[in-house]
């Protein structure tokens, strides 16, 4: 009895060892770090808010050559001011410079001062970059800002072919 559970021992271990060790990684990976949602750092970020009854820009600078601006974190918003009243029609907030001058709307539902409300796709991190055209520098114009609220605008990307 003892030999046949010292084979079945030298068995577990001459076949059951190796087969483990192939389920091991031979070569780790890279080490993994948090660049954002792209794998690629942010190089530049420009963050503007406004004051009621005035609507922003932010132009991002022409990336120079054959390369192009690839957004890659964009919250567009706007806060309600102490004379908040609420809108039905959404407000946008619009592009150029990106193809299909993509546009974000807001609607202003806030009843209570200091509620931000943010624009439809435009509320942090891209999980894919919004590639703006060839040598161009994207532009962000904000809705029209009344005594009721103000934009909020954070826009980062690099520059890439």
């Amino acid at each position: 009895m003892k030999r046949i559970i010292g084979f079945a021992l030298a068995l577990v271990l001459a076949f059951g060892l190796p087969l483990a060790g192939l389920a091991q990684q031979s070569n780790p990976g890279a080490a993994v770090t948090q660049t954002g949602s792209t794998g690629l750092a942010a190089q530049q970020c420009i963050q503007s808010t406004g004051t009621s009854s005035i609507a922003l820009t932010i132009t991002i600078p022409s990336p120079g050559g054959s390369n192009s601006v690839y957004l890659d974190h964009l919250v567009l918003a706007i806060a309600s001011t102490a004379n908040v009243t609420t809108v039905a029609t959404p407000t946008t907030f619009t592009t150029t410079n990106i193809a299909g001058t993509p546009s974000f709307p807001v609607t202003q539902t806030a009843a209570a001062a200091g509620v931000v409300n943010a624009a439809v796709g435009a509320t942090g991190s891209l999980g894919t970059p919004i590639k703006g055209q060839v040598g161009l520098g994207p532009t962000f114009v904000g809705p029209v800002a009344n005594a009721g609220f103000f934009d909020i605008m954070t826009v980062c990307w690099h520059v890439a072919p």
